[in-house]
């Protein structure tokens, strides 16, 4: 069991849903909350503090906007003891940022809301070798943890933590659909939402060409379907929706990282 302090530094959708994966856990953990704007977090107002006061020991975790971070290192950096090791979600922003500020060990995430329900997946990159704290452990909790080389990030921060937005814009446009031709809205959403509740049942080792594969058939109303996407340019949309993620991820990293 994992005994460790975790300072948890902006509290509004993922902070607040790494907050509740965290309180899921069995380990000995100590969470505190700091926002500046405590009433616009999902969490109890009373649970969050709106600064931050000398942190020692434990895991110093950003949740804030990228924007923010040159105001939150100005303001708090003096604060923070070289033996805190500080993770970082945010979109853009390199570990090369932070050593610049910090002497301390630097590990960097790229999880979704999925975290909340202890079933997402953790992309991570870090600045030391060994599990620092036992933090890997705790992050072990919170779904399944995989790492990748710093230069992916980009890519992985558009298909990964911007993933969740494509596929329920996706189904939005679905239910659309399906109301102008004829179904009531209420029950398009409903059908849709066990659609995609029905997903993951659908998940193997097959490529998911052949799973679409096995679902279609030779003149069918699926094929005809597909058939409708390709000629109007199907994939080329969904590479231009990936490239811009990935292009303002690169944009933002430009911005901060050369302050």
């Amino acid at each position: 069991m994992v005994n460790l302090d975790i300072h948890i530094v902006g509290v509004g959708n993922l902070g607040s849903s790494l907050s509740n994966g965290l309180n899921n856990l069995k380990n000995d953990l100590n969470i505190y909350l700091y926002d500046q704007n405590p009433e616009s977090s999902p969490l109890k107002k009373s649970h969050i503090m709106s600064e931050i006061n000398d942190i020692n020991e434990g895991v110093l975790v950003l949740c804030i906007k990228p924007k923010d971070v040159e105001q939150f290192v100005s303001l708090n950096s003096h604060k923070i003891s070289e033996n805190v090791l500080i993770c970082t979600v945010l979109a853009g922003v390199e570990m090369a940022y932070f050593q610049r500020h910090f002497n301390n060990k630097i590990i960097r995430l790229m999880p979704n809301l999925s975290i909340k329900e202890n079933s997402g997946f953790i992309p991570y990159t870090k600045n030391y070798q060994e599990d620092y704290l036992s933090f890997l452990e705790v992050l072990g909790g919170l779904g399944t943890i995989a790492e990748y080389d710093e230069s992916l990030f980009h890519i992985i921060t558009s298909i990964f933590g911007s993933g969740p937005a494509w596929y329920l814009e996706l189904s939005s446009k679905i239910v659309e659909a399906a109301e102008l031709l004829g179904l009531e809205k209420s029950e398009a959403n409903k059908i849709i939402k066990e659609l995609v509740r029905s997903l993951p049942s659908f998940l193997s080792d097959d490529e998911f060409s052949s799973t679409v594969d096995k679902i279609k058939s030779p003149n069918g109303t699926t094929e005809a379907g597909l058939n409708s996407l390709v000629e109007d340019s199907f994939d080329k949309i969904i590479y231009n929706a990936i490239e811009s993620a990935t292009n303002k991820s690169q944009q933002i990293s430009k911005e901060i990282n050369n302050d």
